[in-house]
């Protein structure tokens, strides 16, 4: 079935059981149906959603996967729409993140994430993980 017809399917099914207004319908309904316009959530998307959520900018993405950077862009703001661009790290990255910080000329977020190619909310939500981890 293509991903059109099934979403299509899914809304039918949404009107049938919970009525007319989609602002009366359950969250986990409406996150279905809103997941059904993904791109089907390829091999190759699940690398993107990967690269983003580890913090790689869209630039470095798109110069490594063969992608245009708008294309990424628009999949990180759907991510960012459907609350799935939740940061994370590797303990390797946060152990690379925490040489930086000491180590980079000027070591604001914008300054350490330009040194490792990712994006400064990544950086910051890092840091704050690192103090929360400190306490």
């Amino acid at each position: 079935m293509s991903p059109n017809k099934k979403m299509a399917a899914e809304i039918r099914d949404a009107y049938a059981n919970y009525g007319d207004n989609p602002d009366d319908w359950p969250e986990d309904v409406k996150k279905e149906i809103r997941g059904q316009t993904e791109e089907g959530h390829t091999a190759e998307n699940k690398i993107l959603r990967h690269l983003i959520l580890h913090g790689y900018t869209n630039k470095y993405i798109a110069q490594e996967r063969s992608k245009t950077p708008d294309y990424i862009r628009q999949l990180r703001g759907r991510m960012l729409r459907r609350e799935e661009l939740n940061y994370q790290a590797t303990p390797d990255e946060l152990t690379q993140l925490k040489y930086n910080v000491k180590h980079v000329n000027r070591p604001n977020n914008q300054g350490v994430a330009g040194a490792m190619h990712r994006d400064k909310d990544w950086v910051r939500c890092m840091r704050e993980k690192i103090r929360e981890d400190l306490k």
